[in-house]
């Protein structure tokens, strides 16, 4: 996998709660998501209903970070001082996520996909 979650900072804190990955090769951060999964007893990650955030179209190079904020907000960009991009991103949730550990992340390389639309025509 090229890019890797290193850690969920502020678990639990909704203001400041993120998750961190890294990106280990250049590539287009829109091939992948996050997906926000319950975790059995075990601690594997469960099938079911769970949320998830597909990143933007957009170039990250290898040894960027990326940062997934609970929170709203607006994505941006911010040149760190190693010469590394750090890439702000931001879920939209009303409430944490991550603080009462039940929930784990699952990151995504989306290879191959469809998309599909409710027929709004009908009617009845």
């Amino acid at each position: 996998m090229k890019v890797r979650i290193t850690s969920f900072a502020d678990a639990g804190r909704f203001e400041k709660e993120r998750i961190v990955l890294r990106v280990d090769a250049d590539l287009d951060i829109g091939r992948y998501a996050v997906f926000c999964t319950a975790l059995s007893e075990d601690g594997s990650a469960t099938a079911g209903k769970k949320t998830a955030f597909w990143f933007p179209d957009g170039p990250v190079e290898k040894d960027d970070f990326v940062v997934l904020y609970t929170k709203k907000g607006t994505s941006r960009q911010k040149k760190l001082e190693n010469g590394r991009t750090a890439h702000f991103y931001y879920w939209g949730h009303e409430h944490a996520m991550w603080g009462g550990g039940g929930n784990g992340a699952v990151v995504f390389r989306i290879s191959d996909w469809a998309k599909s639309t409710p027929d709004v025509q009908g009617g009845g």
